[in-house]
């Protein structure tokens, strides 16, 4: 039976990669302001770095160099960057607990779990992270707790994080775009499908939704192409092209603009040896990227990233096409999902 379940991707991040963020987790380390016990420490408050930027320089054993990032804007939201060198912000809320002289406690929660930040319950929180502040210049953090990524064996090694003067300061967060309505959806291939060349158009016009995370835990909502350089609004296109010549029931699929952030905003890319098959009028699509292959897209800036770990399935039924993508953009340690729908007929 070609049946494919959607719902739960893992991510196959090369061992480099892996042992990277091993490393940052491990590396970022709870420590007072001061290393030297004679020395009074100055008990600096948490709200004394609100707004402010700090990054971290970490070069991991696979010789990978990561620069993780942190701002925290208010008492309850923060932005944390695996690496400003090839990740997205990822948002949080959060809520802090002082356990010493300028040393704190911070509970992070996904999107998904403001309610239990809210109600300060810390046995649901994301991330558990230990803040020490040796200045409002410099900060040390360590993480303690990890129930979002999944990485475990940390090492206590401490990483100082500097501010960055040349980034303005900031209180006021972008709002964390998060749809209760969006759901991840499954598209099953039927026992009796067989193997066809592709029979429907060549090109569709519709919309997708987003989710970032597993089932859309730290971000879901209305997706977008974005705009063109005269500051019209992109529509979202999928184009579909029968390679039945080349190989019995294959097709490449080109993908829709996807404009996430100013960061993280993916040109049009092109997924081929997907499989195509027909079962009565409906035609289904299958793709998964083997261990060995890696698509390539380009960025609005020019830069080129990896798609890694790329599923995509498909139906096509009465004329409207449903289109399912997941992937790990770049360095990113959290999928992207795309459901995309075409209007009736197109």
């Amino acid at each position: 039976m070609n049946k494919i379940n959607t719902q739960n991707q893992f991510v196959k991040i090369g061992k480099g990669i892996f042992l990277s963020l091993l490393v940052l987790f491990a590396s970022l380390a709870f420590v007072s302001c001061s290393d030297d016990d004679e020395t009074e420490a100055t008990d600096y408050e948490i709200s004394e770095i609100y707004g402010y930027t700090y990054y971290g320089n970490i070069t991991a054993s696979s010789g990978n160099t990561l620069i993780p990032s942190i701002i925290l804007y208010n008492d309850e939201r923060c932005d944390w960057n695996m690496s400003v060198n090839g990740m997205n912000n990822n948002q949080f809320y959060y809520y802090s607990e002082k356990n010493s002289s300028a040393n704190y406690t911070l509970y992070w929660y996904s999107a998904e779990n403001v309610s239990y930040c809210k109600s300060k319950d810390s046995s649901k929180a994301s991330m558990v992270v230990q803040l020490g502040i040796n200045s409002t210049s410099e900060i040390v953090i360590l993480l303690t707790g990890d129930n979002l990524t999944g990485v475990s064996g940390m090492t206590n090694t401490r990483v100082t994080m500097t501010k960055q003067t040349d980034i303005e300061k900031n209180t006021n967060p972008s709002a964390i775009e998060y749809d209760d309505e969006v759901e991840d959806i499954s598209i099953e291939i039927p026992e009796s499908a067989v193997e066809s060349a592709w029979g429907g158009d060549s090109t569709y016009n519709g919309s997708f939704v987003f989710m970032v995370g597993e089932g859309g835990s730290l971000a879901k909502g209305q997706g977008t192409s974005g705009t063109d350089e005269s500051g019209n609004e992109i529509t979202p296109t999928v184009t579909i092209t029968d390679t039945s010549s080349t190989a019995l029931g294959t097709a490449t699929v080109k993908v829709p603009r996807f404009a996430y952030t100013e960061a993280m905003t993916i040109e049009p890319y092109e997924i081929a040896g997907v499989k195509v098959f027909k079962d009565g009028e409906v035609y289904y699509l299958s793709y998964e990227a083997s261990s060995e292959s890696t698509v390539t897209a380009q960025k609005a800036d020019g830069t080129t990233i990896n798609i890694n770990s790329l599923t995509l399935t498909g139906k096509l039924e009465n004329g409207v096409l449903t289109l399912r993508t997941s992937f790990y953009p770049g360095k990113m340690p959290f999928p992207i999902i795309q459901i995309f729908t075409s209007g009736s007929g197109d």
